[in-house]
């Protein structure tokens, strides 16, 4: 036992030694290890902006911007973000240059919707829209989707819900200071009453009325994010591609007009013989101006008809049908009621409404008990065409040339029966005068 005391107390330099040596290697380490182990915390800590405690906090962002409504702006709690469709994003994902510290300097970059949404980005990129970008007045991703709240076209409060679509689209285009900005040509005269006029129309009254989502809205027809004008190829209401986009709707009757004399026609690029091309879906119901097919609408469709075709419009109204129509008549045949609406065809086709192995049920609608003679009556018949209408030409000819001569010939003995009477009766005078 006292072999080991005396071992130890030998011991008891060395171990104070050591001790001593000891701590004076951690306070010459612990400057370089604090950092090693400090500094990763604070950087982690540092990269985590906690944006809600400032954008969530209404109170604390008052007169942090020139006006209530910027202040307003700012406010964008956490609730608004988990109910939009980009909940599952975090705030510096598009709000880039904010991650490293605050208060904030204005002048950071937010990334461009068109980072996720590049097809989108690119059409709006090329479509009428972004003309005017620079200006300020050009529909933006924010102005029409919503900067925080957005959320899908199939809720109700979305801005281009198809039952709010026209009122956004109406907040440029039935502005007063943008319509005298970018609608000053005379061509534009459409769309310039173009929000005004969808009210009133089937789609439009479809909508704001009867509040059917599956009418068609704006975006419909003109395309979401590549607007273009009807002259530009690209266009989806170019004359070209309109019966595509009315066909997303209307298929059944676009697959009628392919079918008919028009569809071919404008798929040939052939013209009539009045030298007019082949009308489209809004040659006859008009873009902004679609209107229910009505007693009202029946009567001017024969005008419509007539633009392109004016000798068949001339002749129409020397036929009882057309005299009828003329006086406000609302149940003699129109048009549409021989030819068909979409699908009418030339005479000469077998599949036409108005081929002669047609015509008989065509007629019989309207007048019951027709027969095979019946049908013979040429509603277009034109007595000035010799080679067409050889029946009509001749008697019609001869009855003009019969009423010619009599008339002719009795009016010449008229006036020469009437000038005998003026010079004998001079005469008569002149003999009793001298008497």
């Amino acid at each position: 036992m006292g072999t080991v005391l005396s071992l130890v107390g030998a011991m008891n330099p060395l171990i104070q030694a050591t001790s001593d040596w000891m701590h004076r290697l951690g306070r010459l380490a612990l400057p370089c290890l604090v950092p090693v182990v400090i500094v990763p915390s604070v950087r982690a800590q540092a990269s985590t902006v906690d944006c809600d405690r400032c954008h969530g906090d209404r109170e604390f962002l008052v007169g942090k911007r020139d006006a209530p409504g910027e202040d307003a702006a700012l406010y964008v709690p956490q609730s608004v973000l988990r109910s939009s469709r980009h909940r599952e994003l975090t705030c510096r994902e598009c709000h880039t240059g904010y991650d490293d510290a605050f208060p904030h300097q204005p002048g950071r970059s937010t990334a461009s919707c068109q980072s996720c949404h590049g097809d989108e980005g690119r059409d709006w990129a090329a479509s009428s829209h972004a003309v005017s970008a620079g200006n300020g007045d050009s529909p933006t991703c924010v102005r029409c989707h919503g900067a925080h709240d957005i959320v899908g076209v199939e809720d109700r409060a979305s801005p281009i819900h198809p039952l709010n679509e026209a009122g956004l689209c109406g907040d440029c285009h039935g502005d007063s200071n943008i319509l005298a900005a970018y609608f000053t040509d005379p061509a534009d005269s459409v769309a310039r009453s173009a929000v005004e006029r969808y009210h009133e129309t089937v789609h439009g009254l479809a909508v704001s009325e009867r509040g059917l989502v599956v009418s068609a809205t704006c975006s419909d027809c003109h395309s979401p994010h590549r607007v273009l004008p009807a002259d530009s190829s690209s266009s989806s209401i170019h004359r070209d591609r309109i019966s595509d986009t009315c066909g997303a709707c209307h298929l059944g009757v676009v697959e009628t007009y392919r079918q008919g004399a028009h569809g071919t026609a404008l798929l040939a690029g052939t013209t009539n013989v009045e030298g007019h091309g082949a009308p489209v879906c809004t040659d006859c119901h008009a873009a902004h101006g679609v209107a229910a097919v009505d007693e009202a609408w029946r009567a001017g469709v024969v005008d419509e008809c007539g633009a392109c075709h004016e000798r068949l419009y001339e002749t129409y109204f020397e036929t009882y049908h057309g005299k009828v129509t003329r006086l406000g008549g609302e149940l003699t045949a129109k048009c549409a009621d021989c030819h068909t609406a979409h699908g009418n065809l030339p005479a000469h086709d077998p599949r036409s409404s108005v081929h002669a192995s047609n015509l008989l049920a065509v007629c019989s609608r309207c007048h019951q008990g027709a027969s095979d003679r019946f049908v013979q009556y040429h509603p277009h018949g034109d007595p000035h065409d010799r080679d067409r209408y050889p029946k009509l030409y001749w008697p019609w000819t001869l009855m003009s040339s019969l009423l010619i001569g009599v008339f002719g010939f009795f009016g010449t003995h008229t006036v020469l029966w009437l000038a005998r009477g003026v010079v004998e009766g001079a005469r008569g005078r002149a003999e009793g005068d001298k008497r």
